[in-house]
């Protein structure tokens, strides 16, 4: 076995990445040039470097964990041979050993606080010898310490729940502590056992591997057993008590479960080879080969399919091992949950579930009288109604109002089913199902389906109109702010570009920066627009960290601009400058390196080409409205030009032509926008929340190995606590356990949508104001040719 000398500081951190390991000292500042102890990423780092040094050697002739080593052969040659392949690669990589804690040339060695030889697995002596010197506990902090001692080696220790129950009953919620008789037993048979406990063996790969399993009315046990020389040895004992729910099992699903327990217990030994369970309940060895499994047991012998097992039974005499740890389990350890089995499937009389209904009680005595119903017959004793839709079935069993709530979970939240809209459950059931209300109560189900409102958006056109943003009458009065980025880093070293649009000229201001930080982009607001252009008197920006600082907020402040932001994952209310923002992407892209390391000096040279193009908005380039007049290029130096303004009303003709096209472009701006705003409403609806309403807020999330495409999108119940304007609103959560209860949100309408209380799913659907459903033509014809006949 080796050891690596300090095997964290054998690792160097990146020069980048060092300042993150900063720590203070009475000496000032100190930053780690190697991997210190205690980062999260520490221990992952330092074995992902472990198994690349040991590519191709590790489980073939040497094992590791972190900066443990063990390198194992057969023989004394074999074992150099190996031995100076794993030297080789730690001196390629450069690491160093601690001769002090490597040894060469065992046959016992001490890893992990086990002792492990040629024969099998022993505790180690060392840490058994702190049990055997363990003083008498004197309250429960000292017995949960030596049961956390011993629960160690429960795996060498059979019967191990039974023989320290005594001392787990003193841990119990308000146990009154008493060391007595039972509880010093235990306490020194379990020192006396961890010195004198059963060997356990290796796993062997090609052995013959087997579990014992078994049930009581408590608890579950299992033994992992190999057939080696012979004769069989374990390899671990497990065990664990019975939940409440699981207690109610029947005798064949404690046996099932307890198999169920066992493989998903061991198995890192048995997924990938054949293995042998031994039972003694003999039900259970047709649980692999059920043809027509249903409810729990059809579950886990689903589970079980990814493995190559065969069932045998055993007398439970000759099967003592496992049924012991059953009956003496291990307390306090993590049980997994089963599912309970629908209540249809254990349904034995149908006709005594009708009978329970009033409604449908009173139609089946009528009919066993003799007095007649159309619609309704009896058949097979079983209450029918007649269906007219000729594509269903000709008769429709009546479902009772206790069991509609099981149909509509089942044909509509169960995989089976899909968590589909209304048409197609609705569809699904009245071909086979009926009963009185069906429309409405499917209609009230799928919409007040928790599930459904969580991801699905509303069936409907949009909601909220558009209301344009008014153009100012000066330049500049109106602007709006935003940061494009990150883009790659710069020979300059900027990663960002800050933009800024007037509202009324379409005048863009753009500059590349290093940061995103709130100091970069108050210089450019103080030395870029009001040293310019002078003070706005409304900005339009995101709700970005840098653009809410207080330094920001100051010049606003100061310069008395109305600072107005954006509600949250809407951005459409900045518009101007967001598809700006793309014009200015597609830009930069004809234009960028293929390193794409060039961007910020080519920024000014498009920037300069927008403000010099005409916009079709307005009718006049930008250039022209904020300055007057037309820009000259270079191609207009060189080449001849005719120049007809006089310098004696040069001035005059400039501010009237300047002030008449800003008036004019006002006018096309507002023309622009009446037509946008009529092709936006014919596809969006109005909506109106009172305050007070609860509404879902849609909110798009990402998790880190999730798929973004399949995760919730709305989360709530949010109320409305005030109406801001036609389409913004304020919401804040009513979860008593969100950790933004107190925080209110400004909302776009159109991210929210109408809140159903999941516990009203069920409600009686004649109670509100249902739609009732259409009736064809044919339905009607058919319904009138029954009645004749």
């Amino acid at each position: 076995m080796m050891d690596l000398k300090s095997g964290y500081w054998q690792i160097e951190v990146d020069d980048k990445d060092r300042e993150k390991t900063a720590f203070v000292t009475s000496d000032g500042l100190y930053e780690f040039k190697v991997m210190p102890f205690g980062l999260c990423n520490a221990p992952a780092t330092f074995e992902r470097m472990m198994d690349t040094v040991l590519r191709g050697l590790k489980w073939n002739i040497c094992l590791c964990y972190l900066d443990d080593i063990i390198v194992y052969a057969p023989n004394f040659q074999e074992h150099k041979r190996r031995l100076r392949k794993v030297l080789k690669c730690i001196q390629e990589a450069g690491l160093t050993l601690n001769s002090n804690k490597c040894s060469f040339g065992k046959k016992k060695l001490t890893i992990l606080g086990h002792l492990v030889d040629e024969h099998g697995i022993y505790p180690d002596p060392q840490k058994t010898a702190a049990v055997t010197k363990f003083p008498v506990p004197e309250n429960v902090s000292d017995v949960r310490s030596f049961l956390g001692l011993c629960s160690y080696y429960r795996r060498f220790i059979k019967n191990f729940a039974d023989i320290a129950k005594p001392l787990h009953d003193l841990l119990k919620k308000n146990a009154k502590f008493s060391w007595g008789t039972p509880q010093k037993e235990s306490f020194l048979t379990l020192k006396k056992l961890l010195t004198s406990g059963p060997v356990l063996g290796h796993f062997l790969p090609n052995a013959e591997t087997k579990i014992h399993s078994d049930a009581s009315g408590y608890g579950i046990g299992a033994v992992l057993v190999q057939v080696q020389d012979g004769k069989e040895r374990p390899l671990a004992y497990a065990s664990r008590s019975l939940t409440a729910a699981e207690k109610n099992y029947s005798t064949t699903e404690k046996e099932c479960l307890a198999v169920v327990w066992a493989i998903s217990k061991f198995r890192p030994y048995l997924f990938g080879r054949p293995f042998t369970v031994v039972t003694d309940h003999h039900s259970l060895c047709w649980l692999a080969n059920l043809k027509d499994p249903s409810g729990r047991l059809a579950r886990w012998a689903l589970r079980l399919q990814e493995y190559d097992i065969n069932i045998v039974y055993k007398s439970g005499r000759k099967h003592s091992d496992a049924d012991s740890l059953s009956r003496k389990p291990l307390f306090e350890s993590v049980v997994e949950n089963c599912d309970e089995i629908p209540s249809l499937a254990a349904i034995t009389d149908y006709r005594k579930e009708q009978l329970k209904d009033k409604h449908l009680k009173s139609i089946i005595r009528t009919l066993e009288k003799g007095d007649g119903y159309q619609s309704y017959q009896m058949r097979n004793n079983v209450l029918y109604k007649r269906n007219y839709d000729p594509m269903g079935q000709q008769w429709l069993l009546v479902i009772p109002k206790q069991l509609r709530r099981d149909v509509l979970k089942s044909l509509h939240d169960a995989p089976t089913s899909g968590h589909l809209g209304f048409a197609k459950t609705y569809d699904r059931i009245r071909r086979k199902y009926c009963w009185p209300g069906l429309y409405g109560s499917v209609r009230r189900y799928v919409s007040h389906c928790r599930e459904c409102q969580r991801r699905k958006s509303p069936p409907q056109l949009p909601s909220g109109q558009l209301h344009p943003i008014k153009p100012p009458d000066i330049p500049f009065n109106k602007i709006g702010v935003d940061l494009l980025g990150r883009f790659p880093l710069t020979r300059n070293g900027n990663r960002w570009i800050i933009v800024c649009t007037d509202y009324l000229t379409r005048f863009t201001v753009t500059k590349a920066l290093p940061t995103a930080e709130a100091t970069e982009i108050a210089k450019f607001l103080v030395e870029e627009i009001i040293l310019k252009h002078g003070a706005p008197r409304e900005m339009i920006s995101d709700r970005g960290r840098s653009f809410l600082s207080n330094l920001v907020k100051d010049i606003n402040q100061l310069c008395q601009t109305s600072h107005l932001l954006t509600t949250a994952y809407h951005p459409q209310t900045n518009g101007l400058t967001e598809r700006f923002n793309k014009t200015l992407a597609d830009m930069l892209s004809m234009y960028v390196d293929v390193e794409q390391r060039n961007w910020d000096t080519i920024l000014s040279f498009v920037t300069f080409a927008y403000n010099s193009a005409k916009q079709d908005t307005t009718g006049f380039s930008p250039f022209f409205l904020v300055h007057g007049r037309d820009i000259v290029t270079p191609l207009d130096v060189i080449l001849p030009h005719d120049t007809e303004n006089h310098a004696d009303n040069y001035v005059q003709q400039l501010i009237t032509r300047a002030e008449e096209a800003r008036q004019l472009a006002k006018l096309h701006i507002l023309d622009a926008q009446a037509v946008d705003k009529r092709r936006y409403d014919e596809r969006h609806r109005p909506v109106n929340y009172n305050v007070g309403d609860l509404v879902w807020v849609f909110t798009p999330v990402r998790k880190v190995g999730l798929s973004e495409k399949l995760l919730r999108r709305y989360f709530g119940p949010y109320r409305i606590t005030r109406r801001l304007s036609d389409v913004t609103y304020e919401v804040q959560s009513i979860e008593v356990t969100s950790r933004r209860q107190s925080k209110k949100d400004i909302v776009h309408v159109l991210r929210l949508k109408p809140y159903c209380d999941p516990q009203r799913q069920l409600d009686d659907a004649g109670a509100h104001r249902i739609p009732r459903r259409p009736v064809t033509r044919s339905q009607t014809r058919l319904q009138r040719d029954a009645d004749s006949s």
